[in-house]
């Protein structure tokens, strides 16, 4: 097992018990001898904390580890921020669902030592990359660890579009919108529109229409593909 000695720490603004619990965190840390590094907007809210800090952008390039402190949606932007420094990210849960930040604060010094201590499995989770583009040229692009969206953007009316998987036509369609997910996004927007949740190491896609309209009474159909 890989040994950790560069710790990040990387905590949701706008809550005192995220700062209390990134607190607890760095003593925990420190006292265990190692080099602690504190995200630079978190560092901002924490005077006295005697810490180097970081950009989010370069905490994959010095850490070994980072620990995000938060809930799911702290840790989903941390880990694609992180994604193309292939570290692991580790959550500890101060938001309210904790699908991903599976460690309760009240037990952090427990679980956190028997991650350092080498008792813990690495979950592997894959990204989507998306890109849009008009008449052939991109004009945006951006990776996702849920899901990438669809959608007419502020307008209620419905739109046409055709998928394509491998270059292989699969369907045109009218809808609401599009979602496509990983399975770590199957239980999140996909599962409200009606898709399947699926195994988080399955290698494979979610593809969920919104609304569509040949399904407008029987609510929607999903479909999943491999990636």
């Amino acid at each position: 097992m890989e040994q950790f000695r560069n710790i990040g720490i990387i905590g949701r603004l706008g809550s005192s018990q995220v700062l209390d619990t990134v607190r607890r965190l760095k003593k925990f840390l420190l006292a265990r001898h190692l080099h602690v590094i504190l995200e630079d907007t978190i560092a901002e809210v924490l005077p006295g904390h005697g810490l180097q800090t970081s950009s989010r952008k370069l905490l994959g390039e010095v850490c070994d580890m980072v620990i995000v402190v938060g809930g799911d949606g702290s840790l989903l932007g941390a880990a694609r921020a992180l994604a193309r420094h292939n570290i692991p990210v580790l959550g500890i849960n101060r938001g309210s669902l904790g699908f991903l930040t599976d460690i309760r604060p009240d037990e952090l010094e427990v679980k956190v030592a028997e991650v350092l201590d080498g008792h813990y499995l690495v979950e592997n989770r894959f990204l989507l990359q998306a890109e849009v583009r008009r008449h052939a040229e991109a004009i945006g692009q951006g990776d996702a660890l849920n899901d990438v969206v669809l959608h007419p953007g502020k307008s209620t009316r419905m739109i046409e579009f055709e998928i394509y998987i491998d270059g292989q036509f699969v369907c045109s369609q009218k809808a609401d919108g599009l979602i496509v997910a990983t399975p770590t996004g199957s239980t999140a927007y996909a599962l409200s529109a009606g898709g399947p949740i699926m195994h988080p190491k399955l290698d494979a896609i979610v593809i969920v229409p919104m609304y569509p309209i040949p399904c407008r009474e029987d609510r929607s159909w999903s479909m999943a593909t491999a990636s």
